[in-house]
């Protein structure tokens, strides 16, 4: 049987009713919280995308937004509470090309992986969903697909023109998944020459991406461990409800959702990277949890 998720009337009916029993609306919103009475929005894609680079080339560099989903549910005008983002759950489908001439199968020390960025608007009004299925539309995804660029230049047209902006990552520090090698250290996939501290802090990836999962290096079909294709869930919480879900190859979302605001646009990119190396992404789905 599945667990009964609230809607927001149900969650002022619930309110009402310990307001009723003279408790303070601290201890009410404290309840609440302990009990995880949050409400849900799912937003989910199913859909095969392939990265593949067909030239086989070793500067092969795609991403690939794969879906857009708005953070926080606009609040009814007529309430003076905004809803507060709890914990943010993704479930990726996926897997890479299935074989490595690498001493790394079974593991997650890959070049086929999974981030996320933080588009905000520039002005006050939130993004509608008119705003983000630019984000969506089969000739954006295409068009952007092994461009070779960072994340922020192959949006740079489309935030101008539409008023958004990324938000970089609070932490300056690479995360532990990208280290395993230059390429996915550097967006240009080496060191960038001259190496000055200024070139290479601009050439690093991440900085307006958190690393969400890597897939599995050279997963194929087997008897005993099944099926090619895996399901990643990834579990990133605020500071203020400490809790993380994830593997080995999933990235650890610090800053994440405390840096989401009223209006943001969560979008998931699809990457891959270095010759050899593909993304084979089934299906993907966002559910974020708030407290009102």
């Amino acid at each position: 049987m599945a667990p009964f998720i609230p809607e927001r009337a149900d969650v002022y009916s619930v309110r009402a009713i310990l307001a009723h029993c003279k408790l303070p609306n601290e201890l009410i919103l404290t309840i609440l919280d302990h009990a995880r009475y949050w409400v849900e929005r799912v937003e989910s894609r199913v859909g095969y995308k392939m990265l593949f680079d067909e030239e086989f080339t070793r500067s092969y560099n795609a991403a690939v937004s794969y879906l857009a989903a708005n953070a926080i549910p606009p609040g009814d005008p007529t309430d003076a509470e905004t809803p507060k983002l709890k914990e943010v759950e993704f479930l990726v489908v996926s897997h890479d090309q299935a074989w490595t001439t690498e001493n790394t199968k079974g593991t997650f020390q890959t070049s086929s992986w999974f981030e996320v960025s933080i588009v905000r608007p520039l002005d006050p009004a939130p993004l509608h969903r008119g705003d983000t299925d630019v984000f969506r539309s089969h000739s954006f995804l295409e068009d952007q697909n092994g461009l070779g660029q960072s994340i922020d230049k192959v949006l740079e047209d489309v935030l101008q023109s539409r008023r958004m902006q990324l938000v970089p990552r609070p932490s300056s520090a690479q995360e532990q998944q990208r280290l395993h090698c230059p390429e996915m250290i550097y967006t240009t996939g080496s060191k960038p020459e001259p190496p000055t501290e200024q070139e290479v802090q601009v050439a690093r990836e991440g900085e307006y991406a958190w690393y969400l999962q890597g897939n599995e290096v050279g997963r194929g079909t087997s008897l005993f461990d099944g099926e090619m294709i895996r399901r990643y869930t990834i579990v990133w919480s605020s500071d203020s409800n400490p809790r993380w879900v994830g593997n080995d190859g999933s990235g650890q979302g610090k800053g994440f959702v405390d840096a989401l605001r009223e209006g943001d646009c969560i979008l998931v990119w699809a990457r891959a990277k270095r010759r050899g190396w593909e993304n084979h992404v089934h299906g993907l789905r966002i559910t974020t949890r708030t407290i009102i």
